[in-house]
């Protein structure tokens, strides 16, 4: 049996970290359960045992792998490369995109050839696709014919809904950006240390049965993407689809350093 001591939290070894990099390297963008759970993983094994400065530099390294994805499944360029020092997360600026832009349909990013956006203005600027044909063909009596391939790309909400899984684990370690979020519910105000998350919504509508009833179901080309407030310390137990209703939110306030040095948890 036990003593009822708490067990010392151990800095992570050079051994353990270079396995990190080297397992979210490999997960990142992958469409499979087994890499989604890792990113919550990563969290609740090597949050309090990594040094600060290199949560800030695992944050900032996620976000590029994330920030490549988004370059070339969806043609979003980020100018102005951004450094380890900016508040730099790639998933949000595409969600403020579809906002800003009103995008139901994720097969709508077929118009866009390129979506640049400028982290000094924070604007985009949009190269819409022009029509072109590909390629020429001789018909068998010699005459040229003209063929158009379409080169529509077919997206599916999975490709920003298991990415959200790792701008989850790149918000909690980007520390210094964390917010500190206070409630009230039932008289009772309290404060939670948060990160900013995203929830898919979908629309409804209404489709005929095999009996001919009127079966009510998600629209899958009418979506959107709710902003809401994450805690660590949920996120940190494994709840990975909590957050703070907004009716309940009284404020939000910068994290100070005395409350960013309470993470970096193993003796020192």
């Amino acid at each position: 049996m036990g003593n009822g001591k708490k067990s010392p939290i151990l800095k992570i070894s050079d051994f353990e970290e270079t396995c990190m990099w080297m397992s979210y390297r490999y997960a990142i963008g992958r469409h499979t359960i087994a890499s989604c759970m890792h990113a919550n993983d990563i969290a609740k094994n090597f949050f309090y045992r990594l040094p600060n400065d290199r949560k800030e530099f695992t944050a900032f390294d996620i976000a590029r792998e994330i920030d490549n994805i988004l370059r070339w499944k969806f043609n979003l360029f980020i100018d102005e490369y951004p450094n380890i020092n900016m508040n730099y997360h790639p998933y949000e600026i595409l969600m403020d995109f579809i906002k800003k832009y009103n995008i139901k349909d994720l097969n709508e990013f077929n118009k866009f050839d390129r979506i640049d956006y400028d982290c000094s203005s924070n604007e985009f600027k949009i190269k819409y696709v022009s029509s072109y044909i590909d390629a020429y063909h001789s018909s068998p009596d010699g005459s040229e014919q003209k063929e158009i391939y379409d080169k529509k790309t077919n997206y599916n909400t999975m490709d920003l809904e298991d990415l959200l899984h790792w701008q989850k684990l790149s918000a909690l370690f980007d520390v210094k950006n964390l917010k500190v979020v206070k409630t009230l519910y039932e008289g009772k105000e309290e404060e939670y240390i948060c990160f900013k998350s995203y929830w898919l919504q979908y629309g409804r509508k209404t489709v005929k049965d095999l009996l001919g009833n009127d079966l009510e179901i998600n629209d899958l080309e009418n979506i959107h993407w709710d902003e809401h407030w994450s805690t660590i310390n949920d996120y940190l137990s494994g709840i990975d689809s909590s957050y703070i209703a907004d009716e309940y939110i009284v404020s939000i306030r910068d994290i100070t350093e005395s409350e960013i040095k309470q993470f970096e948890g193993y003796n020192k």
